[in-house]
């Protein structure tokens, strides 16, 4: 992961604040590209289904940092079955949206994910 902005938004504009874990789908076009050796952090769910964080969010705990999230899993509040995962890749993943809907979910701290597809 890169940081290629910062946003500065309000709670109301929030797409998950108040249902976290629960996927929501974007009508966009958009190929996240995440390259070999780089860290990762993810979500899978029971059935294996991996979401892919594409931001991290300091919108409710202003004094999280990058460093912080390799072990971020252990202060979420999961769904049961639910794991935060990190790897770090060994090929380039790229999760396109060109076909399809984007799934989208925010874990407990307003991170937002995309399905890996």
């Amino acid at each position: 992961m890169i940081e290629e902005a910062t946003l500065d938004i309000s709670p109301q504009d929030l797409v998950n604040s108040q249902n976290p874990y629960t996927p929501h789908f974007v009508d966009r076009s958009t190929v996240f590209t995440y390259n070999s050796g780089s860290k990762i952090y993810e979500l899978v769910t029971p059935t294996g289904q991996r979401y892919v964080m594409q931001s991290w969010s300091q919108q409710i705990d202003p004094s999280l940092r990058r460093s912080q999230l390799s072990t971020l899993g252990a202060r979420l509040s999961l769904p049961s079955g639910w794991h935060y995962v990190t790897r770090t890749l060994t090929k380039t993943l790229k999760v396109s949206t060109l076909a399809h809907d984007a799934a989208v979910l925010q874990d407990s701290f307003d991170d937002s994910y995309s399905l890996e597809s």
